[in-house]
C-alpha cells in the first residue's frame, strides 16, 4: 500500500487524473484505517467481553457501581450488534455509527464528571496531606528551609533534559506552602497567558479551560444527577471548616478520599478500555465504503475470525481456547498495520486543506469521514470527532484578545475565591501554579522562589507535610 500511496500522490502533485487519484487514494487510506482498527479490535475486544463478564457476576452495595454495571452490559450488547452487522452479516448500516456515538458521547460526559470529582480531591487532599502532622503524638522537628530549597533546587538541575526540568519545577512548586497574594496570584497568570500571544485563540481557550478545571471554576453540567455517593461526598468536602478541622475529620475525610479516589479509578479503567473499542468499531464503519479489499492479507482475515468468535459466541471462554494460534498469526501485524497507515496519513493533511473546497461529492465525503477516523485514532481517546481541526487558517490570539480572556479568567477566581476558607484558596492556588509553564526567567529566581515560599511558612505541620512529600516525590522520581 505504501508504493502504491507513493505513485498516487506523484499523480496528484502532477495533475494527472487528479480527481480519479484523490479518490483512489481516500480509499487506500480508508482500507489502512479500517486494517489497523480491526486488526487493534481483535486485540482488545476479548479483554473487554471478560471485563464485563466479570462486573456482571460482581455484586456491590455501591449504588454507583452498579449502575455503572447495568450501563457497561447495554454498551456492549450494542457493540456487539455493530460487530456482528460488519463482521458476521456483512452488512453495516449507517445508522449503527449513531448507536455507538451515543454511547462514546455518554462515557465522554461521564468522564468529565469523574476528572471535576478527581480534581477536588487532589484540592482537598493537599489541604488535609498539610492538617495532619498537628495531631501526630510526636512533636514535630523544625525545617531548615533554606536546607530544603537547596534540596529542591539540586533535584530539579540534575539532569540537562529541558522537558524534565520543567516538569520538575511544577512537580515542587505544587508541593510548596502558598503564601502569595491573590493579586501575585493574578499576575503570573497573566505573564502565563502573555506566552501565547501571536498563536493561535485555540491555545488560548485550551489553557484557559485547564486553569478553570483545575481551581473547579465550572460545575460540569448533570453534576448532580450522576454518582450519587460521589456528589455527596464532594458536598461534604465543601461544607467542612478547615481552619478548625479535628485529627477525626482529617483522618476521616482522609480515608474517603483514598475510597472514592479507587472507585473513580476502577470506573476510569473501565470507560477507557470500552472507548478504545468504540473508537475502533467507529473507525471500521466510516471507512467500509472505503475498504479495498485486494489491498487486505491474510492477517486482516485472521482478525475478523477472532472479532466474529467472540461476538456470536454463548460463552466467550469456549470461543477463546482456540485463539493462541490464531493470535500467533497476528505477532506483528499490528506494528506493520501501524506503520503502513502512518506512511500514508502523513499526506492527509496537505490532501484535505488543498482540495477539501475544491470538490464536492464523493470526495469531500470521504475526506470528512477520514478527518474522524484520523482522530478516532489519535492518542486522545475522548477527542471531538465533529471538530476536524484541519485549516490552514489561523486565529491569531492577540494581546486584547488574551487580556479580555484573562480578565473574565480573573473576575471568576475573585468571585470563586469568596466562597472558600483560607486553606481552601491556597490549595487551588498550588494546583493552577503547578499547571503553569515556568514563568521564571533564571535559575536564581527559581531558588530564589523556593526559598521565599518555605522561609513565608511558619506553620510548622505544613512545613512538616511540604518536606515528606517533597522528598516521596524525590525519592519515586529517582526508582524511575
Amino acid at each position: 500500500m505504501k508504493t502504491t500511496g507513493k505513485k498516487l500522490m506523484t499523480y496528484i502533485q502532477a495533475d494527472k487524473d487528479r480527481e480519479d487519484n484523490i479518490l483512489k487514494y481516500q480509499r487506500l487510506l480508508g482500507t489502512a484505517f479500517n486494517d489497523y482498527s480491526t486488526i487493534k479490535l481483535s486485540m482488545n475486544l476479548f479483554t473487554l467481553y471478560e471485563r464485563i463478564a466479570d462486573l456482571l457476576d460482581t455484586e456491590s452495595p455501591d449504588e454507583d457501581m452498579m449502575q455503572v454495571r447495568d450501563e457497561m452490559e447495554q454498551y456492549i450488547n450494542t457493540l456487539s450488534f455493530s460487530l456482528r452487522n460488519v463482521f458476521v452479516d456483512k452488512k453495516p448500516d449507517a445508522s449503527l455509527i449513531s448507536d455507538i456515538t451515543s454511547i462514546r458521547d455518554k462515557i465522554t460526559a461521564d468522564m468529565k464528571l469523574l476528572t471535576f470529582y478527581v480534581d477536588a480531591y487532589e484540592i482537598y487532599e493537599y489541604i488535609l496531606n498539610r492538617k495532619e502532622p498537628k495531631f501526630r503524638d510526636e512533636e514535630l522537628t523544625e525545617i531548615d528551609s533554606a536546607q530544603l530549597a537547596e534540596t529542591m533546587f539540586d533535584f530539579v538541575f540534575a539532569e540537562d533534559d529541558k522537558l524534565l526540568i520543567n516538569t520538575r519545577i511544577q512537580d515542587m512548586i505544587a508541593q510548596l506552602p502558598v503564601r502569595m497574594t491573590k493579586s501575585h496570584f493574578f499576575d503570573i497568570i497573566s505573564n502565563s497567558l502573555m506566552i501565547y500571544r501571536g498563536g493561535e485563540k485555540k491555545s488560548v481557550d485550551g489553557f484557559i479551560e485547564s486553569i478553570r478545571d483545575a481551581a473547579l471554576l465550572d460545575e460540569p453540567k448533570g453534576l448532580s444527577d450522576r454518582y450519587a455517593s460521589l456528589y455527596e461526598f464532594y458536598k461534604e468536602l465543601r461544607s467542612v471548616n478547615y481552619e478548625s478541622i479535628d485529627e477525626d475529620t482529617v483522618s476521616s475525610l482522609s480515608d474517603k478520599i483514598s475510597e472514592n479516589a479507587d472507585k473513580i479509578s476502577a470506573i476510569c479503567s473501565d470507560y477507557m478500555m470500552m472507548t478504545e473499542v468504540i473508537n475502533d468499531i467507529l473507525v471500521v464503519l466510516y471507512t467500509e465504503g472505503l475498504k479495498d479489499s485486494s489491498y487486505l492479507d491474510d492477517r486482516y482475515d485472521t482478525a475478523s475470525t477472532i472479532i466474529s468468535s467472540i461476538v456470536t459466541a454463548t460463552d466467550i471462554y469456549e470461543a477463546s481456547a482456540g485463539f493462541d494460534e490464531l493470535f500467533v498469526k497476528l505477532e506483528g501485524a499490528q506494528e506493520d498495520a501501524y506503520e503502513t497507515l502512518a506512511s500514508l496519513n502523513a499526506n492527509f493533511d496537505d490532501l484535505y486543506n488543498t482540495y477539501y473546497e475544491m470538490y464536492e461529492g464523493d470526495i469531500q465525503n470521504a475526506f470528512d469521514n477520514l478527518s474522524k477516523v484520523d482522530r478516532l485514532t489519535s492518542t486522545s481517546l475522548f477527542m471531538d470527532i465533529e471538530n476536524s481541526g484541519l485549516s490552514v487558517v489561523v486565529d491569531e490570539a492577540d494581546e486584547i484578545y488574551i487580556n479580555e480572556e484573562k480578565n473574565s479568567l480573573v473576575e471568576d477566581f475573585k468571585a470563586h475565591f469568596e466562597k472558600l476558607g483560607k486553606s481552601e484558596r491556597r490549595s487551588v492556588m498550588a494546583k493552577v501554579m503547578s499547571l503553569m509553564p515556568v514563568f521564571f526567567n533564571t535559575k536564581q529566581e527559581i531558588k530564589e522562589y523556593f526559598e521565599y515560599a518555605l522561609s513565608s511558612c511558619s506553620d510548622l505541620a505544613e512545613m512538616t507535610a511540604c518536606k515528606e512529600l517533597i522528598d516521596d516525590l524525590i525519592i519515586y522520581d529517582s526508582r524511575d
